[in-house]
């Protein structure tokens, strides 16, 4: 049986179909969501599909979630997320594609950027100092970096979405 906060999560899914948003799987975390009170971007890999993951994103009018595909290949050399800007060790960041919504998603349409391999950059945004495998954005509070992660990606979410 699924929970009111899962049928929420897999609505909030805009650029794959019902068929696909049931049958992702939903960590167990995500049904513990309030989705009215969602105020970090969360992101998760699905385990039944690894090169697949999710970004949830708060916005004005509830969480708007899009699907992602991982490339395959790790990246060789430290590189920086976009929509975090944390710096990562070789491996740490992928580049991930959401097929655009729509007419234009069906006919093989996508967006990407380089986001934490992981997708956990709601928790990178908050590590206090840099570590050998993870740096922050220097000169920036945590307050300041889950804004702007917030801010950038609303804007990822709004370019997948677009119409026309």
């Amino acid at each position: 049986m699924t929970s009111p906060t899962e049928t929420r999560i897999r609505r909030a899914l805009t650029n794959c179909s019902k068929g696909e948003a049931t049958r992702m799987v939903l960590p167990a975390w995500v049904r513990d969501l309030d989705p009215d009170r969602l105020d970090d971007v969360r992101g998760w890999r699905d385990p039944k599909a690894p090169d697949r993951g999710v970004l949830l994103v708060p916005t004005d009018d509830g969480p708007a979630g899009v699907v992602l595909r991982a490339a395959t290949g790790a990246t060789r050399a430290a590189a920086m997320c976009a929509l975090c800007r944390t710096t990562h060790t070789v491996g740490g960041v992928a580049l991930f594609a959401a097929p655009r919504r729509g007419a234009k998603g069906r006919q093989g349409d996508t967006v990407g950027t380089y986001i934490c391999a992981d997708l956990a950059c709601a928790e990178h945004v908050r590590v206090e100092t840099a570590t050998a495998a993870l740096k922050p954005a220097p000169g920036t509070t945590v307050d300041e970096r889950r804004a702007g992660l917030r801010e950038r990606a609303a804007e990822f979410v709004a370019a997948v979405t677009a119409e026309g």
